[in-house]
């Protein structure tokens, strides 16, 4: 009488650990970001990551003068923890046959499935960036990298990644001041990397591309700490045997959540290709009522990029056509939040965003708050 041993089942404590050694392998953006497991096992499907909006630059003050207190706002950075799971299936003529090593086979296909789940997610954060992060550019070249990096201000230095698309990658290849990924040597951040222009080591992305949605062609220029993925689990991993059909269904699970940490460490080179209208409430653009008769825009001081600057109209129409590459007329140019503005008979404002040649990238559509 045969008996089964160890060596004839799949165990997933075993298995469990194959795919944690192989996580992260294919990822791109994972070795850029912080990860934090303090979470674990904590409840609730949403965290709130708490953090404190910078007050801005001192003031300069007269002998005697009178300094104004800013007050310290704090505001909380939602993020949903997310299921990310992959199954397989093996047959005992397969896992028996002695052919390769189909459970090894296994445990490296589903931490690429994981890994491709994650790094979207944390892509996606992303695009979460404030227009304030964003550098308009004509188009990828070695002179809009170094145009761009002017948005870290003096905080230019340590490791940067920029992720370009093959087209991208072959324009900038093509400068005197490109550097061979071969002439790099251990200054690589990690594997991937095709070369470095202007201090950022360039890696090719698929994700890169225009979106029709947002109007723009995102290049992103990213540094370690930008992004965080918070575990709240380690990988599960649950085989199901299945007698009646000889097989077994290996099941993997990861539960974590991906956020923005640091939008100061990130920005984006952006080929506009289209008007965007932005949602009032997600990008923070207000309508709030001033004097009597006059209404007030409110927007973020991170919500206007490079070279850029809003103009406003105001009518009754629900919405105002833009065309993408012409000059908006008869636009008033906006000034700050405190300004004034006459509602007069109108019940719609619209806040739009312009190039230096007066050519729309963004609107939205306020409904009017008077006084």
């Amino acid at each position: 009488m045969s008996t089964t041993t160890t060596m004839h089942a799949i165990i997933p404590e075993v298995l469990s650990d194959l795919v944690e050694t192989k996580l992260g392998s294919k990822m791109t953006l994972l070795p850029l970001a912080v990860q934090d497991n303090t979470l674990k096992g904590q409840p609730g499907d949403t965290l709130k990551f708490p953090a404190f909006r910078y007050i801005g630059k001192a003031d300069e003050v007269a002998e005697n003068g009178r300094v104004t207190p800013n007050l310290l706002t704090s505001f909380a950075v939602s993020s949903r923890v997310r299921k990310y799971a992959k199954a397989v299936q093996i047959t005992d003529e397969v896992r028996l046959s002695g052919f390769g090593d189909p459970v090894g086979e296994a445990a490296r296909q589903l931490a690429h499935a994981i890994d491709h789940a994650v790094d979207d997610a944390l892509f996606e954060e992303l695009g979460h960036l404030p227009l304030g992060r964003v550098y308009p550019v004509a188009g990828l070249s070695a002179a809009a990298v170094a145009d761009g990096l002017t948005l870290f201000g003096e905080d230019l230095d340590g490791d940067k990644v920029i992720l370009v698309d093959p087209e991208g990658f072959a324009a900038l290849r093509k400068d005197p001041d490109f550097i061979r990924a071969s002439d790099l040597g251990q200054r690589a951040i990690f594997t991937g990397v095709v070369g470095e222009i202007w201090g950022c080591q360039i890696l090719v992305s698929s994700r890169v591309k225009a979106d029709s949605a947002s109007g723009e062609k995102r290049y992103y220029i990213i540094k370690p700490g930008a992004l965080r993925l918070v575990n709240k689990t380690g990988t599960f991993i649950e085989v199901d045997r299945e007698a009646e059909y000889m097989r077994d269904t290996i099941y993997a699970a990861k539960h974590c959540a991906a956020y923005l940490y640091d939008d100061s460490k990130a920005l984006s080179l952006s080929v506009f290709t289209g008007v965007e209208t932005l949602d009032a409430a997600r990008a923070g653009i207000l309508s709030l009522p001033g004097p009597s008769g006059k209404t007030r825009l409110v927007i973020p001081d991170n919500m206007t990029p490079a070279n850029c600057k809003w103009v406003y109209t105001l009518d009754t129409s629900p919405t105002k056509a833009l065309t993408f590459g012409t000059a908006v007329t008869g636009a008033t140019a906006w000034v700050n939040a405190q300004t004034d503005i006459t509602a007069g008979s109108n019940t719609m404002l619209h806040a739009i965003l312009v190039d230096s040649q007066n050519k729309p990238l963004k609107a939205c559509h306020l409904s009017i708050t008077a006084g």
